[in-house]
């Protein structure tokens, strides 16, 4: 049975960064396995997330680069054979070193096929069935991320930590298969020549994300009183300005800043990031008090972790159907007042609630949350010129990305300061392991009120994003379906009975129909005879009659 290309597309997309981003997901639960497997107790244990998704957004904006120079089947086999690697590295791996090296090649090979494979699947898509790509934006992308979560939270309890990496070698070997099956580099073989890379443009990201990483992990291993901390924020800081500089200067850049400084684009970034800030923040807290209050009993637990997949599915089918009707603004508004919901319920809730309502916070607490990334993704996207979108797209995706790896560990050291400031406003004397996890329980709830506050902030933009209106469109007719009506709306006009023309005065207005005719028979006129004179005369010579 032959496949329709469309759905071939979409699963080459799936597979070529799907396994990245579960991957990512995955080791924040597993950091304390991987430390003792790997024997690297001497290393902080949020490097192998930092570094995956560091190598991630760098590599972004060189997709649509490679994909210009070689083609659709020699980047995507390319990227694909460089994850492939990178996995069957870190899965192979006894040392430590030898795991990083894993983690930056499958988060290299990750990056350079997103942005290659978001605008093949979106115009791969019929146009009048376009808001399926959103499906599989939503489906795939945000689901594997989700995924990630529940294996690596089930795998934890496990101690198999590589059963993860299983299913991405397994991933990335068909990915090669089906792209070498699926895709040609017909069409860009004339772009091979000559490809201009802005070479200052990715040495000043490289060196912004590297000060970006440096920054967090003497934040996780020193805390924000340490000085490493205020000068790798600095040099984040001046080391983002002078890429913005540069890029912003130049005709062809490597990111696109000038794209993005728009109402609609700018804001959607904003829902975008801020939805995340609010979601790690309500997940960290919800899985603390499941964790700590409940002892995660293994059917329970799977239970509860499914509806993290269940809210996705339902995240991406509405999505797909109300994004054309409601726009970019009222959508990111229905995810943040969903978010805001669970988290003034929690606020309120008790440490001792059933399953069901862990469940069930969870499913809406996602459900939310996709809403906000289809409304911030595709309000970029569409936000702006269409010819314009890939280049507009990768500059938000590296942004995207690089908040998405500092925000977990700004999380987790909100989190730890929130606890100390509790154990040491109780008895100081009394530091048993009871105060310990009533002051991780409290520390919880005030994660749900910072959540909250980012969810007001989340609702505020995605208001101002309402303001500017809907936007493009995903999913319309097509313009030769457009150009039938017309003929058709023509032709019956043709068939009506002639009325005679009324007699010319300087004040008479002339009837629709009849300028809708002389409109029709001046466009029907040749390039050549469709001046300005050839046009006064054909109306003056129309009055006249």
């Amino acid at each position: 049975m032959k496949i329709e290309r469309h759905w071939g597309i979409s699963l080459l997309a799936i597979l070529a960064v799907g396994p990245g981003l579960m991957l990512n997901s995955a080791l924040t639960p597993l950091q304390g396995l991987l430390q003792k497997t790997l024997d690297s107790s001497s290393y902080p244990s949020i490097i192998p997330i930092l570094t995956g998704t560091i190598a991630f957004a760098l590599f972004v904006p060189l997709g649509p680069f490679l994909h210009h120079k070689w083609g659709d089947k020699t980047t995507y086999i390319t990227s694909a054979c460089i994850s492939l690697l990178g996995v069957l590295l870190s899965l192979i791996s006894t040392k430590f070193i030898v795991f990083e090296a894993g983690r930056v090649l499958q988060g290299m090979g990750a990056g350079m096929a997103l942005m290659m494979m978001l605008p093949m699947l979106v115009l791969s898509f019929p146009i009048s069935r376009r808001n399926l790509a959103l499906l599989i934006l939503i489906g795939g992308f945000y689901g594997s991320s989700m995924i990630g979560v529940c294996f690596g939270t089930l795998v934890s309890h496990t101690g198999h930590w590589k059963e993860i990496f299983y299913v991405a070698v397994a991933c990335s070997i068909l990915a090669i298969l089906l792209g070498y099956t699926l895709l040609s580099n017909e069409g860009t073989r004339h772009a091979k020549e000559k490809a201009h890379f802005d070479w200052m443009g990715f040495v000043w990201a490289g060196i912004f994300a590297l000060l970006t990483a440096f920054t967090v992990l003497s934040l996780q291993k020193w805390g924000g009183s340490s000085l490493y901390v205020w000068i790798g924020l600095g040099g984040s800081v001046l080391s983002f300005l002078f890429l913005f500089i540069t890029e912003y200067s130049i005709t062809k850049p490597l990111l696109s800043f000038r794209l993005i400084l728009h109402k609609k684009p700018l804001l959607a970034i904003l829902v975008v990031i801020t939805g995340y800030i609010a979601m790690t923040l309500s997940l960290v807290s919800l899985q603390g008090i499941l964790k700590t209050v409940k002892a995660l009993p293994n059917k329970e637990m799977v239970i509860v972790y499914l509806c993290l997949i269940v809210g996705v599915a339902v995240a991406a089918i509405l999505s797909c159907l109300l994004y054309d009707k409601l726009g970019p603004g009222i959508l990111g508004m229905i995810g943040a007042l969903l978010i805001i919901g669970v988290n003034l319920t929690w606020m309120y809730a008790g440490n001792h609630e059933p399953y069901a309502f862990f469940a069930i916070s969870f499913f809406v607490l996602i459900l939310g949350v996709g809403f906000t990334i289809a409304s911030g993704l595709m309000g970029a996207a569409l936000g702006g010129p269409l010819p314009d979108l890939v280049p507009r797209m990768a500059t938000v995706q590296f942004l995207r990305m690089i908040a998405y790896a500092a925000i977990p560990v700004i999380s987790s050291y909100i989190l730890n300061r929130f606890s100390e400031h509790h154990l040491t406003n109780g008895s100081s004397q009394d530091v048993s392991e009871q105060s310990v996890e009533k002051s991780q329980l409290l520390a919880y709830h005030d994660l749900f009120f910072s959540s909250f506050s980012a969810s007001l902030v989340l609702l505020c933009f995605s208001f101002l994003m309402a303001l500017t209106g809907k936007g493009h469109k995903l999913a319309h007719k097509p313009h030769h379906q457009l150009n039938e009506e017309h003929k058709e709306n023509s032709n019956e006009e043709v068939v009506q009975p002639p009325q005679p023309p009324p007699l010319y005065t300087k004040d008479v207005v002339i009837p629709d129909h009849d300028y809708r005719k002389a409109l029709q028979k001046f466009k029907q006129l040749k390039p050549s005879q469709t001046n300005d004179d050839v046009f006064r005369e054909a109306l003056k010579k129309f009055k006249e009659k």
